[in-house]
């Protein structure tokens, strides 16, 4: 680290070295493709070098793939629904993939995108911390409290998600997925979450009506 005294302190060995250049700001405004180039002039065991690089603006990615996938998705719950008798087991299933897929999006940007560089281990143990009370808790329970289990799982794996959607209108995600993978995770969680979270607390439409004689 720089101080303002002696320069430079040795904080650790190695051969790699890592700060925060201002002088490394892109452009914030342009058209995709090259935008332009930096040079940075450093020393090197006493002589002058230069750290070069470019610039790339990547494009956004179209968001009607995932708009026609998020409707797909949609349209197969609902169709599912119409079935007699299978909302509990529709909304465990929902809730345990929502759960998959929101565990699966936090890791691979905790993996990749800490402020230090490194793995953000904190939030992946948190995360399989949480992950492993939860399946606990679903397979213990049963009946309509497993159904509710299912539905809390799937809301917050769906909370979990809203924090990473602007990987939708990003050309770069930073994760350990490639990018397409990192966005899919991320709307399944949100999509399967939240419909897991909704169906749990609709009425047990699964039950029989009991009418009463008068």
């Amino acid at each position: 680290v720089p101080t303002g005294r002696s320069g430079w302190i040795r904080l650790g060995g190695g051969r790699t070295a890592t700060w925060h250049d201002h002088r490394l700001a892109p452009p914030q405004v342009g058209t995709p493709g090259p935008a332009g180039m930096f040079t940075i002039p450093v020393t090197i065991d006493g002589k002058a070098a230069l750290i070069d690089g470019t610039f790339v603006r990547v494009a956004r990615p179209s968001p009607w793939p995932w708009l026609v996938g998020a409707l797909a998705v949609v349209g197969g719950i609902a169709a599912a629904m119409r079935r007699h008798g299978v909302r509990a087991t529709l909304t465990v299933g929902l809730g345990v993939a929502g759960g998959v897929a929101g565990l699966v999006a936090v890791t691979t940007f905790a993996v990749r995108d800490a402020p230090t560089g490194g793995v953000a281990w904190l939030q992946v143990v948190t995360a399989l911390a949480i992950a492993a009370v939860l399946v606990v808790v679903l397979v213990r329970l049963e009946g309509r409290r497993r159904v509710h289990a299912a539905g809390v799982i799937g809301g917050i794996a769906a909370a979990a998600s809203l924090s990473s959607l602007s990987v939708f209108w990003h050309g770069a995600v930073v994760s350990a997925l490639p990018g397409d993978a990192a966005r899919a995770a991320c709307g399944l969680a949100l999509l399967l979450g939240a419909a897991a979270a909704g169906l749990s607390f609709l009425p047990d439409f699964d039950e029989p009506v009991r009418r009463v004689a008068r």
